[in-house]
C-alpha cells in the first residue's frame, strides 16, 4: 500500500443475483483528501461505500483501507472508519449527549473516556443547546451534525458520507459543508463522499471519483477533469454586434473564436496567462463596443455531462 494512499480499492466487483453493480473498480483515494464520488443513479457509488465501510461483502476484488484489508480484517479496518449514512439511524427518543454516550461504549471505550468525548463532540458541533434535547425535536441539520459527531466518536482516518446534505435547507448544507471542511483540515481527516449535488461537489471535492455503468470513468482532481472535458471561454457581448468583425482573433495564435448568439463573440482560451493577455488586448481596440464581458471555466456539470452520463 501506498505510504500516502488511505483507500486502496482493487478490481473490485459486486453482483446482486445476475445484476452487476460494481464491474471491475480500481481506485485510490489519497490520505488526508476530501474525495467525492459522482454518477448518475445505478452506477454504484452506494454499494461502493457500503463496501469499504465493512457493511457489505464484496464478489470478488479488494478494498484495503489504511493498511487493513476490510474483509480479511474487518473489525481493525471497522474502528479506522466513521461512517454517516445517506439516511438518519438515530434513536428519535434518545438526545444527543446520551447517543454520543452509546456509541462510545459501543466502540469499547471506559465510561469516563467515552462522557469526555461526548463533551468534546458536543462542543465541536455547537450542541450544547440540544444535548438534553430529544432527536425526534431536532431540526434536520441539526439532526445530520449528531450524525456526523456520532460518526467521529471513535477519532476515525476515514470518514464515510453517503448523500451528507440531502434533506437540509441551503443555510443548514452550507453550515455543514464547513464543518466537514473544517473536520479535514484541523482534524486531518480523509473524506469520502457521495453526492449527486454537483454544487456540494464543487464546495468539497478535492479529488473526484466519477462512475459509471459500475466502473471508474475518471478519477483526477476537479481542475484537471474541467480541463479535459472543456475549454475556458471568454463571451463578449457587443453593440453593434459586427463591431468587433475582423479584429479579435485576427493574426493571434493560442486562442480562437467559437459560435455564439448573434451579438456576442466566444473565445476559446487555453489556460495560458499570456494567451488571455493577448486577447484582452484585441478586446481594448473594440472597448467603445463592449457591453458585457464574462470568463467561464468548464463545470461539474461539463464533467457531469461527458464522464457520468456521456
Amino acid at each position: 500500500m501506498l505510504e500516502h494512499t488511505s483507500v486502496a480499492v482493487t478490481d473490485l466487483r459486486k453482483t446482486y443475483g445476475k445484476r452487476p453493480v460494481l464491474t471491475g473498480v480500481s481506485l485510490e483515494v489519497r490520505r488526508g483528501s476530501r474525495t467525492v464520488v459522482l454518477g448518475p443513479n445505478g452506477a454504484g457509488k452506494s454499494t461502493l461505500l457500503e463496501i469499504v465501510s465493512t457493511l457489505r461483502s464484496p464478489t470478488s476484488g479488494t478494498v484495503v483501507v489504511e493498511g487493513r484489508d476490510v474483509v480479511a480484517h474487518t473489525r481493525e479496518a471497522r474502528r479506522l472508519i466513521g461512517l454517516t449514512p445517506q439516511s438518519n439511524a438515530l434513536d428519535p427518543l434518545a438526545t444527543p449527549q446520551e447517543v454520543l454516550d452509546f456509541q462510545g461504549a459501543a466502540l469499547g471505550l471506559a465510561g469516563r473516556a467515552a462522557r469526555r468525548r461526548s463533551r468534546e463532540l458536543v462542543d465541536m458541533f455547537g450542541l450544547g443547546d440540544h444535548r438534553g434535547t430529544r432527536v425526534a425535536k431536532l431540526s434536520g441539520g441539526t439532526r445530520r451534525k449528531v450524525d456526523l459527531a456520532v460518526a467521529l466518536v471513535g477519532s476515525p482516518s476515514l470518514v464515510v458520507l453517503d448523500e451528507p446534505t440531502t434533506g437540509l435547507d441551503p443555510l443548514a448544507r452550507m453550515d455543514l459543508w464547513d464543518e466537514l471542511k473544517r473536520l479535514n483540515s484541523d482534524g486531518g481527516a480523509t473524506l469520502l463522499i457521495s453526492t449527486q449535488d454537483l454544487h456540494e461537489a464543487e464546495v468539497l471535492a478535492s479529488d473526484i471519483v466519477v462512475l459509471r455503468d459500475g466502473g471508474v470513468a475518471a478519477h483526477d482532481s476537479p481542475d484537471a477533469l474541467k480541463a479535459l472535458v472543456g475549454e475556458r471561454t471568454l463571451t463578449l457581448t457587443l453593440d453593434p454586434p459586427g463591431s468587433a468583425d475582423g479584429l479579435l482573433g485576427a493574426g493571434r495564435a493560442g486562442f480562437r473564436t467559437v459560435p455564439g448568439r448573434p451579438g456576442t463573440v466566444r473565445l476559446a482560451l487555453p489556460r495560458d496567462p499570456a494567451v488571455l493577455r493577448s486577447a484582452l488586448d484585441d478586446i481594448g481596440s473594440v472597448a467603445a463596443s463592449v457591453q458585457e464581458v464574462r470568463l467561464a471555466d468548464p463545470s461539474l456539470d461539463d464533467v457531469f455531462a461527458a464522464l457520468a452520463a456521456g
